[in-house]
């Protein structure tokens, strides 16, 4: 048995527009007053950064308005409206799982937690996988990694992602690295020079490795 581990966000669905559309929808339904105000910028800052996880001192106060104010629950019912599938994904994962493969999500969690499943969810894609995974960051990805390793020690591995910088902290050679090529993510230089790395243009192109990677195996 082959297993498959798939990033969400940026390699099965293009959310980058539509994390873009319910911020300032929500900023617009929420608090109106701000839109036509110098304070439009900031407040779409804050609440950008939050959601990434990223946020700074700077904009604590901001963020605390936000959320009396009901505009972080705004986004989070607005945004997985506006999420679309990339060409060809949902046909690609259940391909793979009619071949016989173990299809896992398995990716970061949203700030809100829970948030990823609920997106999933509401995207009907939720009970398209095997099982959904989602990690906090770096550590507890490779933490969650090692388990699945340890549930399968045997079975070769297909990690597909848009954020190669996230294989440079994978040293197992029994995983085969995907990225799937991105205008919004840089290439990293090192994984090249890898046996196990190969990066792809359009998510059709698996069904080719998968059969190819069966007729080795």
């Amino acid at each position: 048995m082959v297993v498959y581990l798939f990033d969400f966000d940026g390699t099965l669905v293009d959310s980058r527009q539509a994390v873009e559309k319910a911020l300032r929808i929500a900023i617009e339904k929420t608090i109106p007053a701000v839109i036509e105000s110098d304070l439009y910028g900031d407040y779409y800052k804050a609440l950008f950064l939050f959601i990434k996880g990223k946020l700074t001192y700077q904009y604590l106060g901001v963020i605390h308005e936000l959320v009396a104010q009901g505009t972080i629950h705004e986004y989070y019912q607005l945004m997985p409206k506006y999420i679309k599938d990339f060409p060809f994904a949902r046909d690609i994962v259940r391909t793979l799982r009619e071949r016989g493969r173990y299809v896992i999500s398995f990716s970061g969690e949203h700030t809100y937690p829970g948030g990823k499943a609920i997106f999933m969810k509401k995207t009907n894609w939720y009970d398209e996988f095997d099982d959904v995974i989602t990690f906090k960051g770096t550590k507890d990805m490779l933490q969650k990694f090692e388990t699945l390793r340890e549930l399968y020690p045997d079975e070769p591995f297909v990690w597909v992602d848009d954020s190669p910088s996230r294989f440079t902290f994978v040293t197992d050679e029994n995983t085969l690295l995907i990225q799937k090529a991105s205008p919004y993510k840089q290439d990293v230089a090192l994984l090249f020079e890898r046996q196990n790395f190969l990066k792809i243009k359009s998510l059709r192109e698996l069904l080719d490795i998968d059969k190819s990677l069966t007729e080795f195996l």
